[in-house]
């Protein structure tokens, strides 16, 4: 479902703002997020940041060891080692 706003007609296109990021207009507080749902959301998007500095860390420690891997087989066929 989008929220439009009453005044501009456009969609609001962030409901913890109390006023229309268009045109200015005061948002009516029916259309805006309860401070109980934009916590619920802060916690979720701290959760799916923190997923996504795991998936980071664990991607670096990977491509850590595949160079590692590699770097070492491919200095001794190069005749480095």
């Amino acid at each position: 479902m989008s929220h439009h706003c009453p005044s501009c007609q456009r969609v609001l296109y962030n409901r913890r703002l109390t006023h229309c990021g268009f045109c200015g207009a005061e948002i009516p507080e029916n259309l805006r997020f309860t401070p109980e749902e934009i916590a619920a959301l802060d916690r979720k998007m701290a959760e799916l940041e923190e997923q996504r500095r795991q998936r980071e860390r664990k991607a670096a420690e990977e491509e850590e060891a595949r160079r590692h891997d590699a770097g070492d087989a491919g200095a001794l066929s190069a005749g480095l080692m």
